[in-house]
This record gives C-alpha cells, sequence and structure tokens, in this order.
C-alpha cells in the first residue's frame, strides 16, 4: 500500500473511531445515567445530533478514501480550436486591480481570430478607467444596468448576443497564471460531447496567514469532492475558472437567479443530460481574501444559495442515482451540518445544565464519573488533532488547518440566520464584491458579530457556573464552544480594525 493511501485509512480509522466513540458516549447517557423524562429527552437529542455528525463523517471520508489517486492532471487532446468568448463580469471591484487582471488574459495561447474577451461592468457607475484600459487591450468593454443585483442576469443577458457556442467565465478579480487554459480545458470538454460545462480549480494568491487559512478553507472541496463528482459527471460548476456551452445555459433556461448560479446551473444541467466535467488543475489566481466581514458576506451569499437549490434538488429526487445524491445531499446540507449541528451542541450543553441547577442548586456540586470525563475531554482532542494533522498533510500547515477549523465557527452563526432566510424565502441584500472599502473600529467589529460575541460570553458564564460546581464535562464543553464562537470578534478585530488590507501588488 502507498504511503499516501495508507496515511488516508489511518485518517479514516481514526475518524470514525471518534464518531463511534460519540454514539457509544451518546448510548451511554441514554441507557444508564440519565434518569427522569427530561434528562432523557435531551440525552436522546444529544444522540441524534451525534448520529447526524457520524453520518456527515462518514460522508467526509468516502470522499477521502475515494478521491484517492484523482488528484493528477491528465491533459487531452485538442481535436479542433472553436470560437471561444471569455466573459469577465465586474462590479464595484478596484478598478486597479481589474486592469492588472485583463492585462494577463493577453497570455492567453489560443488563435486571435477565433478569441474574444469581453468586460461586462454592471457597477455602480461606469469604470472610464476601466473602459480606457479594455480598448487599449482590444477587450470590449459594455456596462450594464443590473437591475436584480445578480451575476445571472449580466450572463444571460451578455450571453444572447454572443455567437459563440463555449463561453469561458472568470470573475474580475482573478488573474490568469497559465495561457493553456483555454486550450486543455476545451480539450476536456470535447472529450465529453454532452458535458454542459468544464471546471479547474479554484484558488486564492496567497496572502495572509488568515488568507491563507481561508484558502485552506475552502480547497478541500477541489481536492477531494469535486474529483469524486467527476466520475458520474456531477461537478459543481463554480461561477469562474470554467467554461460552458451556450446551448446548455440556454437549454436549461439560464443561469438562475440566484447568489449561486453556478451550482443551481450544474444541478439543472446534471437533470438535463448534461453534467459537467472537472479538470484537475489550477489557472488563475482570484484575489485573497483579508478581510473576515468579506468572508462572513460570502459565506451568507453561499449559504442562502444552497438552501434555494435544495428545493431544487427535493422537487426532482427521483431522478438521481444513489452516487449522485451523496454528492448533492453532502452539498446542498453541508451548511445545515457545519452551522445547526453545532449551535445546538451548544445549547444543549447549557440545558443540561440549568436543568441540573433546577434540581438542585446553582451552588450544588456534580459527581461526574472519571470515565465519562475522560471520554468527552478525549472527544473533543482527538477532533482538533485530526483537523491539525490533516491540515499538516495536505496544505502543508498545522496552524492554518487549525485556523480553517475555527472558521467554521466563528461563521456558523451567520449561516445558520441565512438558513432562515432562504428557507423562509425572506428578502435578502447581496454583496457581490468582495473587497472591503474601510476598515472597521472595535464597536464596529461588535455590531457586527454582536450575535456571536453575546453568544459566547452566555457560554462563558456557564462554563464558569459548570466549573465551580464541579461540573467537569459540561465546564470543559462550555469553555471549548465560547472560544470557538468568540473567535468571530476575533477574526473581525484582527483582520478589519487591526489588520492592513493588502496591496493589489500582491494578489
Amino acid at each position: 500500500m502507498e504511503k499516501d493511501l495508507a496515511i488516508r485509512w489511518a485518517l479514516v480509522i481514526a475518524i470514525m473511531i471518534v464518531s463511534i466513540g460519540g454514539l457509544i458516549y451518546g448510548v451511554y447517557l441514554l441507557a444508564f445515567i440519565t434518569t427522569s423524562i427530561v434528562e432523557r429527552l435531551l440525552a436522546a437529542f444529544f444522540l441524534l445530533l451525534v448520529v447526524i455528525n457520524a453520518i456527515f463523517n462518514t460522508v467526509g471520508c468516502y470522499y477521502y478514501i475515494r478521491s484517492y489517486g484523482l488528484d493528477k492532471y491528465a491533459p487531452r487532446e485538442l481535436k479542433f480550436m472553436p470560437k471561444v468568448a471569455v466573459l469577465i463580469p465586474c462590479r464595484n471591484e478596484d478598478p486597479e486591480m481589474v486592469k492588472r487582471n485583463l492585462r494577463s488574459m493577453m497570455i492567453l495561447d489560443y488563435p486571435k481570430d477565433k478569441l474574444s474577451i469581453h468586460l461586462i461592468d454592471n457597477s455602480t457607475t461606469p469604470m472610464k478607467e476601466v473602459e480606457k484600459e479594455c480598448r487599449e487591450l482590444g477587450i470590449t468593454y459594455k456596462f450594464m444596468l443590473n437591475p436584480p443585483k445578480y451575476k445571472a442576469y449580466v450572463l444571460n443577458e451578455y450571453m444572447e448576443g454572443l455567437d459563440e457556442e463555449y463561453i469561458a467565465i472568470f470573475d474580475a478579480d482573478e488573474r490568469l497564471t497559465d495561457p493553456a487554459f483555454l486550450k486543455e480545458s476545451l480539450a476536456q470538454l470535447q472529450q465529453d460531447p454532452k458535458a454542459g460545462f468544464v471546471q479547474t480549480i479554484k484558488e486564492f494568491a496567497p496572502g495572509s496567514f488568515f488568507a491563507n487559512a481561508v484558502n485552506v478553507y475552502y480547497l478541500f472541496f477541489y481536492k477531494f469532492m469535486q474529483p469524486v463528482r467527476h466520475f458520474c459527471r456531477s461537478p459543481m460548476f463554480c461561477g469562474s475558472c470554467g467554461i460552458v456551452r451556450k446551448s446548455v445555459v440556454q437549454e436549461v433556461g439560464g443561469f438562475p437567479y440566484s447568489p449561486t448560479e453556478d451550482l443551481w446551473f450544474a444541478l439543472k444541467a446534471d437533470l438535463a443530460g448534461h453534467g459537467g466535467v472537472f479538470s484537475f488543475k489550477r489557472y488563475a489566481y482570484g484575489a485573497p481574501i483579508e478581510s473576515f466581514a468579506d468572508f462572513l458576506s460570502q459565506q451568507w451569499r453561499y449559504t442562502v444559495g444552497n438552501i434555494w437549490t435544495f428545493y431544487e434538488y427535493f422537487a426532482n429526487l427521483r431522478r438521481f442515482t444513489l452516487e449522485k445524491h451523496i454528492h448533492y445531499v453532502s452539498q446542498v446540507c453541508g451548511y445545515l451540518y457545519l452551522s445547526v449541528l453545532f449551535i445546538f451542541y451548544s445549547l444543549l450543553a447549557m440545558a443540561f445544565v440549568l436543568y441540573d441547577i433546577s434540581l438542585r442548586s446553582i451552588y450544588s456540586q456534580v459527581l461526574v464519573p472519571e470515565q465519562l470525563k475522560l471520554v468527552a475531554i478525549s472527544y473533543i482532542i482527538a477532533i482538533v488533532l485530526l483537523v491539525v494533522v490533516g491540515g499538516k498533510l495536505y496544505f502543508g500547515s498545522f496552524r492554518a488547518g487549525l485556523l480553517a477549523f475555527f472558521l467554521n465557527f466563528a461563521s456558523a452563526i451567520l449561516r445558520a440566520r441565512a438558513i432562515v432566510v432562504g428557507f423562509l424565502g425572506l428578502p435578502s441584500k447581496f454583496v457581490i464584491t468582495r473587497q472591503s472599502e474601510h476598515k472597521l473600529t472595535v464597536m464596529g467589529a461588535l455590531r457586527l458579530t454582536l450575535v456571536e460575541t453575546a453568544f459566547a460570553a452566555l457560554l462563558l458564564v456557564f462554563a464558569v457556573i459548570s466549573f465551580m460546581r464541579s461540573d467537569v464535562i459540561s465546564a470543559f464543553w462550555l469553555f471549548w464552544y465560547s472560544w470557538l464562537f468568540f473567535c468571530a470578534f476575533l477574526f473581525t478585530y484582527a483582520t478589519d480594525v487591526v489588520g492592513q488590507r493588502a496591496s493589489p501588488e500582491a494578489t
């Protein structure tokens, strides 16, 4: 057995041991520790959460093992060179960054008579200096109003006037680094005449430690999930660094009006028999996310969009194979798992403390069996160690893996709110531009993370009370969750109050 595969199996076995340990702990609480009806209800709810956690861990392990050996790019032969249009939607981005990235498109290795590049400016006002740069580079500049403020709107409207069948899409913050993008990506697409699109790896440029951790947070999807989804022609289209067939976009009614028009389009294309292909190669770098506020804005859009897509998936349940169900459930329900589950864990811990206090008093001492203390504390430590080890093995940094883990909790409450907004269909404002225009004050950081900070403070109070009552398990868990949710303020303070924005040259 090769070393990498052996490491993967070792981590998978460790993850499953932790998951099974959690299940045993939940069953033990329910069967042997709880006595009253309320205690049993709380223990049953805890066991339910542990079961859900174990299911998602199992799915994660499936991707982890199944993706072994798929992290290699296999070039294909380009059979013919069709006409291609490169579309670059742009909304209120930094003009200097946009101009630099437009210049990077000039390195594309493709016949000039078969290539056209278009910047679609749907900013609040036209970007005159960008328009001038486009004229000098021979790029078509088009200012377009965007009443619904969706990227899908400008793409659909602009594509109507194009004759090209193959449409490459880049975001305005992405800088092309490999001139072979069109030739190699089109060759991948031509191998499957029915495929509706080809998606390549999207990666952010190196930046600060925080920005690099954000990159780690997102790269799990491209390193382990997309290669597996490729096998049943169900990879996700990610909005840029890819090529779509115009005929397929039109066949499914255009890009849907959603903050995640890419995910929804991929689902509709799959239903129409035109799923995509995934190419395990990076051709461009996006601007690094140096601001936690920008990260939260992105998470808000992704979560609401995933929930909206859930309805499309649910309406077509019978049309998917079991393997495709795994992919789409993990995609559209992943944010539910990453957000609501851990909030419920925290609320449940407080509920146990409150109930115990109601039976005795706030000053009463709690006697906890030593084996339960060991299991509870070991459970958390094992989870953290697995994240840290995985971060080092596959992303080169213990710290980046740990920080990516913290990022998940720091954005959990915001994603939970987005889930409610998405399911109820409430009006939602989406910020498309990632670059923040100004730094926050300390009070601004507190306002932005008020719910998370208040929740962390509440958990801390309960942790202190549990410690005073010798309730070691509750104290440990509550201290831990208090820290995780408080990270929202810490990240905002570090990146948006103290931290400096990365200069355009850094990207």
